[in-house]
């Protein structure tokens, strides 16, 4: 075969030039004894250090949906320091374009945006892949999980010897288990001995194509494959029909499980209940849990709204404005520290941003091409679409508590620290001036393009207030704000308001995790659009035992665990 993609980085191919596809099959399928070894099992997990143009997860997947068992699950876990874009990857694959279609178009469909960290896929309920963008060294004691076998493919490690270390290879141990096992292309010698001192038996095996040889073989721990704490097939009450809990329910559902969703008050019918809200993740100067947290929902929101009907969402990018020197320095280190390509992320001088926005913006700003926006309300419907409503509380099931801001009073998260903060949003018939607006434009509030002729401009924050009535003095300090942000801005007159609660943690991040009786997401605060969505992943992987969605790191800091020993 001509024109084999090439590494630009390692001067090396993705896969054979002479068949990638029978490479595949003959080194990773064969050499782990594939499909044989998923055949009686309902979950299986493949873990890989390099997914490249994603040619082994698809001839894997391709595989699975031939041969395994109805109803089973296939987990793919990879890394990728250097993430391919679309379109090369559609290049790459061409020989196979028509073989594998059905596979690469739903992976294309679902591909992340070029955002270190973890990115979570499902497809057809019966797939899920986690691509981590990032180094193998930093990024595979992040991963928690259990694998059951092991595509070793990062490249010819003579040109790439960085894929294959000590702590890739104690790493690879630390996630496997008795049965597990794994292939590999390369027969180097210090591959060979680094696999047999991190535990596992290695042995030389006929090698694809030109090369004579190439190595297989099985950890010795006695470590047992993983449990799931339940079973694909269990019911699962999920208390609260706002965001959290609406996108429990949908992705339980992805995952095998059977979600009942229950709320006395119906479907968003608090903060979740909002016509327009905007899609950002919420910014620190310096990349840590949490900013990986907020970066992973956000890039999974991107790939899943899309897929969803009837939701609203619209992407028009975003504009946080930088209007003094202390947003200056945070604003302008998150765009060096997080790690984004200048296309997702960069800082815009006033000039630029005025242009972004079709209206005059007299300041610099943080620019977000993705941001976008969305109908809370519309979510939550397209979300609990098919879900069954309970009319009385569900007993005797796994509980998911999603209640929102009935989460500081509820019996079964006593002991957390939990708030309600109040917030009102104001909408504002849109004049000639801001009807020209195509982004939204973050300030100390926001202002979003209008909508059907309306603006909604938000919001005002008022921690400890609990009345959910109107005020006239609130959608005043909302326009005063906007005013205040941008001069060159109409009076608009005021065609409506909205007030809600919400709930916040002590420390302003989400809780989400195993609690007694269940589990627990709530205190997604101002960003639960995208934070509520990656929080179901984490409870769905939780419940079937892994591997999880996002890193140690920020499960960590999402537990509620977190607050043990602290007073509340």
């Amino acid at each position: 075969m001509t024109d084999t993609p090439r590494s630009e980085q390692f001067d090396d191919v993705y896969f054979s030039a002479k068949d990638g596809a029978a490479e595949t099959e003959h080194v990773f399928l064969n050499g782990n004894n594939l499909p044989e070894a998923w055949q009686g099992k309902a979950r299986f997990c493949i873990g890989e250090t390099g997914f490249g143009t994603g040619l082994n997860f698809l001839v894997a997947w391709e595989a699975f949906e031939k041969t395994a068992e109805v109803g089973a699950f296939l987990d793919f876990v990879s890394v990728e320091k250097y993430p391919l874009r679309v379109e090369d990857i559609r290049k790459g694959l061409s020989p196979w374009a028509e073989r594998l279609a059905p596979y690469l178009d739903k992976m294309t469909a679902q591909y992340p945006m070029n955002v270190p960290g973890f990115h979570r896929m499902v497809f057809d309920n019966r797939v899920a892949l986690t691509l981590v963008f990032g180094d193998a060294n930093e990024v595979l004691p992040q991963i928690e999980g259990s694998v059951d076998a092991w595509f070793l493919d990062g490249f010819t490690p003579s040109k790439n010897p960085d894929m294959w270390t000590e702590t890739v290879f104690r790493e690879m141990a630390r996630l496997s288990h008795k049965d597990t096992t794994f292939a590999t292309f390369t027969a180097a010698g210090f591959v060979k001995r680094g696999l047999r001192e991190a535990g596992f038996t290695v042995e030389k095996r006929k090698g694809f194509g030109w090369k004579a040889d190439m190595l297989a073989g099985r950890f010795n721990g006695e470590r047992e494959r993983a449990k799931p704490l339940y079973e694909r097939g269990t019911r699962i009450a999920v208390h609260g029909a706002g965001l959290a809990g609406c996108a429990a329910a949908y992705v339980l559902r992805q995952y095998g499980f059977e979600p009942v969703l229950y709320d006395p008050n119906g479907i968003a019918s608090g903060a979740s209940g909002n016509p327009i809200g905007l899609i950002n993740p919420r910014f620190s100067a310096f990349r840590t849990a949490d900013s990986d947290f907020y970066a992973a929902a956000f890039a999974m929101a991107a790939r899943v709204f899309p897929l969803l009907e009837g939701t609203g969402y619209q992407v028009h990018g975003a504009l946080h404005l930088i209007t003094d020197a202390e947003k200056e320095k945070k604003l302008s280190r998150t765009a060096e520290n997080w790690g984004w390509d200048a296309s997702l992320m960069r800082v815009a001088d006033a000039a630029e941003a005025s242009k972004i926005a079709g209206v005059t913006v007299g300041h610099p700003a943080l620019y977000l091409s993705r941001s976008a926006s969305i109908s809370p309300l519309a979510l939550c419907k397209a979300y609990a679409a098919g879900v069954p409503l309970a009319g009385d509380m569900p007993e005797g099931m796994p509980a998911v508590y999603a209640v929102g801001a009935g989460s500081p009073e509820h019996p079964a998260l006593a002991g957390l620290p939990l708030h309600t903060v109040r917030g009102q949003i104001t909408f504002a018939a849109a004049m000639d001036e801001s009807a020209r607006l195509e982004t939204s434009i973050g300030y100390s509030g926001y202002v979003a393009p209008a909508v059907d002729g309306v603006h909604t401009v938000g919001s005002t924050f008022q921690k400890w207030m609990s009345d959910t009535n109107v005020r006239v003095e609130d959608d005043a300090a909302n326009l005063a704000n906007l005013a205040a942000a941008l001069p060159s801005f109409p009076k608009m007159d005021i065609c409506g308001s909205r007030a809600s609660l919400r709930t916040s943690a002590r420390d302003r991040f989400p809780v989400v995790g195993m609690i007694e009786g269940g589990f627990v997401s709530t205190a997604h605060g101002s960003h639960g659009i995208i934070s509520s969505l990656m929080a179901a992943h984490l409870i769905a992987d939780m419940a079937r035992g892994g591997p999880y969605c996002l890193g140690k790191a920020s499960v960590k800091a999402l537990s509620p665990q977190r607050f043990q020993g602290k007073a509340v």
